[in-house]
């Protein structure tokens, strides 16, 4: 039982001096620890989330947000929940900024500044004493600087974008070195709506209109101009067309009728060859049956002359009698036998005399 009461005292004495000893720093909060007693005072260091050492009594924690805070000067729907004071920690809402430009015009500007706590900052402003009052002494801070700053702008910059945001920039390390003596640092200047005042806003406004209608006037001009170089380019673009199909037909043409020409001239050599070939042909034909007829008379006579050498010597007569005898055609031949002149069939020599003659 005894060791069961230790146990429990155990369990329950660690939570209790774990709690008397250990400080939490909650999540996205920065710790500054004090020391309350030998008048050491704040310990220069930021604490991180998490637990550290703290010993209750001995020891005082303050917390700072970590987040970026806010500071808006704006007339919206945040600005009149500000007003019946639910702003938060890192917000402050305020009345639009009231500025008076170079040229003499009163300004509603509406801004936002966003900023936090340097590095190592924190316990910089609980050893200061600014804990309760740094939003405040940055949003007077604030004011004073972009009421300098801004106020060197005139209504014209005031409406040109480049220029706004040239001003802001420019201001932006201005308003560091001067929140460095609460140990914020600014991230931005917004710059979110301007406001005239309503005489200057009437006269803002016909301006902006007179300008629209030149811009809108120039733009008309430029369109002409463009409509008509567009015009002129399709002009150009249709006569270098119908130059180029011009020209195309043309080469057309005159390759059509080269190419007619050719086909007529070869054409007129082939007739030509054709007629010179056939003339050749029937000359040369002409010649040889000349030449052959002539050959064949030649022919003849000499076979005439060898026939009639051949007739004129010894037994001539006895081949012409050969050949009248081949060559005679008596379907029949009645001779007398009672005539004593008649030879006998059988005496053939007074025969062949008798019909074809001595041949002397």
């Amino acid at each position: 039982m005894k060791r069961l009461g230790l146990v429990f005292v155990f369990l329950v004495a660690i939570p209790v001096v774990f709690g008397l000893l250990m400080k939490q720093v909650p999540p996205a909060f920065i710790g500054v620890k004090q020391i309350n007693i030998g008048g050491a005072g704040i310990v220069p260091v930021d604490y991180p989330t998490g637990f550290h050492l703290g010993v209750t009594g001995y020891h005082k924690w303050y917390f700072l947000p970590r987040k970026t805070h806010f500071l808006h000067f704006s007339d919206s729907r945040a600005t009149s929940r500000a007003k019946f004071g639910r702003s938060t920690s890192i917000e402050d809402w305020n009345e639009p900024l009231s500025l008076r430009t170079t040229d003499n015009n009163l300004v509603d500007v509406e801004i936002s500044i966003p900023y936090r706590i340097k590095e190592g900052g924190a316990h910089q402003i609980v050893q200061d004493g600014y804990l309760l009052s740094y939003r405040e002494l940055v949003r007077g801070r604030v004011q004073g600087v972009l009421r300098a700053e801004l106020a060197k702008l005139t209504s014209e910059d005031l409406q040109g974008t480049d220029a706004r945001i040239s001003r802001c920039k420019e201001t932006l390390p201005v308003l560091n070195k001067s929140l460095a003596d609460f140990n914020v640092v600014a991230e931005d200047i917004l710059i979110r709506r301007i406001g005239f005042q309503p005489q200057y806003e009437e006269k803002l406004q016909e301006k902006q209109y007179l300008r629209q209608k030149a811009n809108l006037d120039s733009a008309l001009t430029l369109q002409a101009e463009e409509e008509k170089k567009t015009n002129l380019i399709e002009r150009q673009i249709q006569a270098a067309e119908l130059e180029l199909t011009q020209n195309w037909e043309k080469k057309f043409q005159e390759e059509t009728s080269r190419y007619q020409i050719l086909v007529a001239t070869i054409k007129a050599e082939a007739e030509v060859y054709s007629a010179k070939t056939r003339a050749e042909g029937e000359a040369e034909k002409v010649i040889l049956e000349a030449n052959g007829q002539l050959a064949v008379e030649k022919a003849d006579a000499l076979r005439n002359e060898l026939r009639t050498a051949a007739l004129s010597a010894e037994g001539g007569d006895t081949l012409l009698a050969l050949e009248a005898a081949a060559n005679l055609n008596m379907p029949s031949v009645v001779l007398d036998s009672q005539n004593p002149a008649v030879p006998m069939i059988l005496d053939l020599e007074r025969m062949v005399q008798l019909l074809v003659g001595s041949g002397k």
